[in-house]
Parts: structure tokens; sequence; C-alpha cells
């Protein structure tokens, strides 16, 4: 059912990049490991346009989660096929926007907020995608 939604977005819109969870779903969350599972099943039958391209967050562990900014050469380093780096704007922006949902903000949110290294690090990797749909005649 997520798989179907996803695709008919990409289509409508003609998205280009679709950027999600991986398979650990960052934290372990089941809404983030059920859009990874639903987008890497589109790759896997070949499902996604040939000008879409889908990356992953990668799941880091919880001492580098809360290293914030310092854990930044450590993330250029590391392997990865896309780096995201926000600048002041972008983590002002963020934040404004976690600050927004209060209902939502208990306590280890706002140690997210001010320490987690995903409010201003981001690495991906490429899913693989599979045979794109060979259509036989």
């Amino acid at each position: 059912m997520a798989s179907s939604l996803i695709l008919k977005h990409i289509r409508a819109h003609s998205i280009n990049l679709v950027l999600t969870f991986d398979g650990r779903g960052v934290s372990g969350h089941s809404n983030h490991t059920a859009i990874y599972k639903a987008v890497s099943y589109l790759a896997s039958i070949g499902n996604i346009p040939d000008d879409c391209s889908l990356l992953s967050l990668l799941t880091i562990g919880v001492l580098r989660k809360y290293l914030f900014f310092l854990e930044l050469p450590i993330s250029w380093l590391l392997p990865s096929d896309l780096c995201c780096v926000i600048g002041s704007k972008g983590y002002i922006q963020a934040k404004r926007a976690m600050l927004c949902h209060r209902t939502q903000l208990l306590w280890f949110r706002y140690l997210y907020i001010w320490f987690s290294r995903y409010m201003i690090i981001n690495t991906f990797q490429v899913i693989d995608q599979g045979p794109k749909n060979l259509k036989i005649y």
C-alpha cells in the first residue's frame, strides 16, 4: 500500500530524487522502517522511473548522533554517497519547525534539537535499483 502511494506521487509530480530512512529507521521507529521497505521494494522490482534516484539516510550510533557539529569530520571521512551539511539559517529553520510540534516535544526531543548531528549533518547511501521493468511483447 505505501509503495503504491509513493510511486503514484513520484510519477504525478515528476520527482527525480527520493530521500528516505534506511532499514534501521534512524531511531527504529516503525513508520521510518515501513517507508524504507516500501521504497526499497519499488527499487527491487524496477518500478522507479529511470530519472529518479533513491537515497537512504544512514543511521549512526547514539554516541555519534549527539556529537552535533563535532561529528562533521567523521561524516566526511566515512564512506557515503551524499553528505549534506546545513548552514545556520537552515538549522534555525529546522529548530523552529521542531518547536511547532509542542505536543511531540518530550525531554529527549529537546536534546535532539540542541545536540543531534541530524539537525545539521546527514549522510545518505544510494538504494540500488533492480532491473527496470522489461516489456515483453
